[in-house]
């Protein structure tokens, strides 16, 4: 469950700070290049149409704080010399124009419902941790139950020698009635009465636990391994030493 939640809300942390904003980025980059920089390097040299696109091009650079290191800056200052300068078939404008539409020119631009959507995928995250921090905890108690030789007892609740253990609960164990969570459990009864919790549901192997105790306490009922003891085979082994009795006389 940890892994299940976890890998949506991951997924979706990553699409909304980085895969979404960069989205955004590539495609309005796309959109400036084939909706205004190309259109106006179509017009003549000092149109207004050109020096609208240069305007756009400043302000792109201005508000994405562009680093002036990068690719796309160099771009940009290309761009802005073609159209204060050249013609269309600039080849320093065709070459930066060609590189930028391959990096950008494929990016479909993100749906206004894309960054409400991956909220959904980040609110399991929580989860995930939540899960893993329950493993963790149910595996360290895991580490704690046995049952010695001597017959102590050692659970997260305390230890208990033989002799403190005055009973068990079998009445849901491996029941008829009932999901299997809740009939796979059975309770040691120790001193003043108290119940502790046996869950073979959850931990792997405590059947050996509560088959030693029950056992212990019912040797005619269950068997070591937590198992009912079977009357037919009992009745089955009763008569056949009476069979056998009779054939002797």
């Amino acid at each position: 469950m940890s892994i299940v939640c976890s890998v949506p809300g991951s997924g979706g942390s990553w699409d909304y700070i980085i895969a979404i904003p960069e989205a955004e980025v590539g495609a309005s980059r796309a959109a400036l290049m084939n909706d205004s920089v190309q259109l106006a390097m179509e017009t003549e040299i000092g149109s207004d149409e050109r020096a609208a696109a240069t305007v756009l091009l400043d302000v792109n650079i201005e508000n994405l704080n562009v680093d002036k290191n990068s690719g796309w800056f160099s771009s940009v200052n290309i761009f802005k010399s073609a159209l204060a300068n050249s013609a269309i078939s600039d080849p320093a404008y065709q070459v930066a124009l060609q590189h930028e539409l391959e990096l950008y020119g494929n990016i479909t631009p993100p749906s206004k419902y894309d960054r409400p959507m991956q909220w959904l995928f980040i609110l399991c995250l929580p989860f995930g941790f939540y899960y893993l921090q329950a493993y963790t905890k149910m595996k360290k108690n895991a580490g704690i139950y046995s049952l010695s030789n001597d017959g102590t007892l050692s659970t997260p609740e305390g230890v208990w020698k033989s002799d403190e253990i005055t009973d068990i609960d079998m009445g849901r164990w491996i029941a008829k009635t009932g999901n299997a969570r809740s009939t796979w459990k059975a309770w040691a009864i120790v001193e003043d009465g108290l119940p502790i919790l046996l869950d073979d549901y959850v931990y792997n192997d405590m059947h050996m636990i509560i088959g030693a105790l029950a056992h212990r306490f019912y040797p005619d009922q269950w068997t070591p391994l937590a198992r009912r003891v079977k009357v037919e085979d009992v009745e089955s082994k009763e008569s056949s030493e009476t069979n056998q009795t009779t054939e002797e006389e």
